[in-house]
């Protein structure tokens, strides 16, 4: 006669009990899965339809696109992690199709994510503009991720327009990106709200005589004023202090090209 130990008898009971998954997170897909999982929640349900969606001709291709080999093994592993459902066959044109659905935890990642900025500069030119044309499929208001998206990178961009002005082509680059992106933001949102172009439009003439043609050495950001150091090209240096609303509208930095406008005891800038 075989006699089961207390413990022996607990191990047993743990074996039969099913392991859990588990929990999946967004960092936990690449790029491919999260725009597969995105597809499959607003509605192209097979995999052909998909990688067609993801072809280099297509809306979302323009962005970014993914080789039909690449786009099914996405699926295979979105199936493993239980974010999506095979519900089925449907016959057609050609050849029979496997129809795909977002099982709850897909649809509230996809959900999440769209509506999340993304963290690094160098993502806007992909994972942002996916977002955005995400989005707009599906009809959701893109407003609200721009200026979600703006606010994030608020910091990194007064650090990198801050900088001071150098031969290393690295730090160029970059403030010219951080730059460049800030402007898209900014017009972006433009274009969704037509009423507040008026605000940045600059004025071409001004009253003041006394306008001085200079360079940029220094842009430094406080929380409502910006410190604007200049340099005349006979070598004086001239400082402007105005409010950082002003520095960001008319995208100061240094190297740039500016007027400074000198009346009565105020000096002001202007950029052609």
């Amino acid at each position: 006669m075989a006699i089961v130990t207390g413990n022996a008898s607990k191990t047993a009971q743990a074996a039969r009990v099913p392991a859990r998954s588990p929990r999946v997170t967004m960092d936990d897909l690449s790029l491919g899965e999260r725009v597969c999982l995105a597809l499959i929640d607003e509605g192209v349900n097979h995999g052909w339809a998909i990688g067609t969606e993801l072809a280099p001709a297509s809306e979302l291709g323009r962005v970014w696109s993914l080789s039909r080999p690449l786009t099914y093994r996405a699926l295979e592993l979105l199936t493993t992690k239980d974010l999506i459902r095979r519900e089925g066959r449907r016959s057609g044109q050609g050849r029979e199709r496997v129809m795909l659905s977002c099982s709850p935890t897909g649809r509230r990642l996809v959900r999440a994510w769209l509506d999340t900025p993304v963290e690094h500069l160098r993502e806007v030119r992909t994972e942002l503009l996916l977002k955005l044309v995400l989005r707009r499929r599906r009809g959701d208001s893109i407003e609200s991720l721009l200026s979600a998206q703006q606010e994030a990178f608020g910091e990194h961009f007064d650090v990198l327009t801050t900088v001071g002005p150098g031969s290393e082509v690295v730090d160029l680059w970059r403030r010219e990106s951080a730059r460049a992106i800030r402007r898209f933001l900014e017009t972006a949102l433009t274009q969704i709200s037509p009423a507040e172009s008026t605000k940045r439009l600059p004025l071409m003439r001004l009253s003041a005589r006394n306008q001085l043609r200079a360079r940029v050495t220094s842009v430094t950001h406080g929380e409502v004023m910006s410190t604007v150091k200049t340099v005349l090209p006979d070598g004086q240096i001239i400082t402007a202090v105005i409010t950082k609303e002003s520095a960001i509208d008319l995208d100061i930095a240094p190297d740039d090209e500016v007027l400074v406008v000198v009346k009565s005891t105020e000096v002001m800038l202007a950029k052609p």
